[in-house]
Parts: C-alpha cells; sequence; structure tokens
C-alpha cells in the first residue's frame, strides 16, 4: 500500500521543478493525497484544530507551543500543515523507515524541522515521554492494528493529564463475507468494529469523556469522487507514475468505493480526554470543541486526488 508514495511524491515534485531547493507547505498539499493520506487532507486538519482548540495556540510570551502526537505520520503531511498553521509542536511516529527519511528531508526542505519531527516506531511500541503531550491525532492508523488496546494505551500515557486526543478510522457497517476478505485483504484492516466497541476500547485504554462523530455521509462522498476523477485522470497520473501504480490504486480506490457506497463500512471521528493525576487538577484544561459537529460534508471535493491543486 506505502511502497509506491516515496518514488510517486519525488516524481511529482520532479515534474513541478521542485527537486531541489526550499519548499513551501502550499507546494506539498498540492501533491493531494501524496502529501495527506487521509480524507478531505487539509480541511480534516484544520477541522482537528478547531476540535481540539489548536487553531488559535500559536506560543506567546510565557506560554510553549502546544505539543502534539502524531500517530501513523507517513511522510509527514499533516504534522508540517498543524505546525505552519497553529504554531504547534509536532512529534510524528511511523513505522516505515522509508517514509520517515522523506518526511524529514521534506520537513527540512520547508522550514519546519525546529517544529515538527519524526521517529521510527511502532505505534504499539514505540518509546514515547510520559505526559509528553498536550494532544494525539491519528488518520486512518487504528484500522490496520489487529489489537489496538496496546497503541489507545501508549498514547494516553504521553498525553499528560487533561489533555485530548482525535482519531479518525474506519468503523464497521453491515458487511458481506467477501467484503470482510476485502477489509483484510485489500484495505489490510484487519480488525474493524462497530462505533460503539470502538468507543468502548477507548474507554478500556483509560480515556475519559470519550464522544463519536459520525463522518460516514462526507467519507462516503469523498471516496467516489476520489475514485471517478482518478479514472478522470489516467493519462496524467500515469504520465508521471507510471501505469502499474495507476492500475493499482484504482483498484484500491474502488474496492474502498464500494466499501462505503454498500454501507459495509463506515467513517467515525473519536475525541476523548486523559483524565486528571488522581488527587490533582489538570492544569490549564484543554477544550474539545464542536465534538459532535463536522463540516467536511460541506467542503468542495476540488484537489483531493495525486497532483491536483487544492482551491
Amino acid at each position: 500500500m506505502y511502497g509506491w508514495r516515496v518514488r510517486s511524491v519525488r516524481r511529482a515534485l520532479a515534474k513541478r521543478d521542485l527537486s531541489e531547493g526550499e519548499l513551501t507547505v502550499e507546494d506539498l498539499t498540492a501533491l493531494g493525497h501524496l502529501d495527506q493520506y487521509h480524507y478531505f487532507g487539509p480541511a480534516a486538519c484544520d477541522e482537528a484544530a478547531h476540535v481540539l482548540g489548536v487553531d488559535d495556540a500559536t506560543a506567546t510570551g510565557d506560554h510553549p507551543p502546544r505539543r502534539v502526537l502524531d500517530v501513523g505520520s507517513g511522510v509527514g503531511g499533516p504534522a508540517r500543515y498543524l505546525a505552519a498553521t497553529t504554531g504547534c509542536a509536532v512529534h510524528g511516529v511511523e513505522l516505515r523507515q522509508e517514509l520517515v527519511s522523506l518526511a524529514r528531508e521534506l520537513t527540512e526542505r520547508a522550514g519546519l524541522a525546529d517544529r515538527v519531527r519524526y521517529t521510527v516506531g511502532d505505534a504499539a511500541a514505540v518509546d514515547l515521554p510520559a505526559d509528553g503531550y498536550d494532544h494525539a491525532i491519528a488518520w486512518l492508523v487504528l484500522l490496520h492494528l489487529s489489537d489496538r488496546g496496546p497503541a489507545l494505551e501508549r498514547m494516553r500515557r504521553a498525553v499528560r493529564p487533561g489533555g485530548t486526543v482525535l482519531v479518525e478510522d474506519f468503523t464497521l457497517g453491515d458487511p458481506t463475507p467477501a467484503q470482510e476478505r476485502a477489509l483484510r485483504e485489500v484495505v489490510d484492516a484487519p480488525n474493524v468494529v462497530e462505533r460503539t466497541a470502538l468507543a468502548d476500547e477507548f474507554r478500556a485504554a483509560g480515556f475519559t469523556d470519550v464522544l463519536t462523530c459520525d463522518l460516514t455521509d462526507a467519507w462516503t462522498a469523498w471516496t467516489d469522487a476520489r475514485y471517478d476523477r482518478f479514472r478522470e485522470r489516467r493519462a496524467e497520473f500515469a504520465a508521471v507514475h507510471g501505469s502499474e501504480t495507476y492500475e493499482s490504486r484504482a483498484s484500491f480506490y474502488r474496492t474502498v468505493r464500494d466499501l462505503f457506497a454498500d454501507g459495509a463500512v463506515e467513517g467515525v471521528r473519536v475525541t476523548a480526554r486523559v483524565p486528571p493525576t488522581t488527587g490533582t487538577a489538570a492544569a490549564e484544561p484543554l477544550p474539545l470543541r464542536d465534538r459532535a459537529d463536522s463540516r467536511l460534508g460541506e467542503r468542495d471535493l476540488t484537489g483531493i486526488l495525486e497532483g491536483a491543486r487544492a482551491n
């Protein structure tokens, strides 16, 4: 699923005469899903920043920047975007060394290495400082884990008392046996569960104030538009990334589109809080705003494909 990304990012940058030298975050977000793997890209980052209360969290005076843990950071797109737009300090954790190497390179070229760093590590086992972050985020990561408990517990221990987490992921709808097989074998999602069960996993990991927001309609529209426009731009994509990569991505996008269209899977945002330490109050309690709402469904879907420039 991920092996093609490094070479595809480099090819897309080369096409724009950006193989060397300084980059802007806008140069990278213009790469669409090559920069940000999750649905709605920067728009989803903006909404997450609002929900977590970091959209106005730039460091001032005696207040240091908010510390954000990005679990499953890929090539670093969301981490860079959040650091650039909110002033947060972001630590990305990613399992794949080749993605981390590219993330570091792009972040350095974008002038954000002082605010964004990356670690190669398994979300369930990576060494993280206790109470080291104000927030944690994860987009389309938990679906790939057969057992989410260890990763959620590690996130909870890493976020300080009173801190908050935001996760967007798949939950189970009403799949057929064939669709369950597609989830396992094509999407690499071995243990997707229903929304209430996922929320219960957060509670079992020690989180409190757990709330879910239904993103299914927005994600259904997203995956449908992504597949249709990807087919329309076959020649353009294949010219940059190759026909084999095109066919592989088209098959994957079609499978995910069908899973959403048929109600086999749903989209959800989970927000939760790390409870205060017993006997002490959480210093500067952090907000979780508009957690039951989403405006992603109102967004223009232009610019969602690899190589398409956002409005």
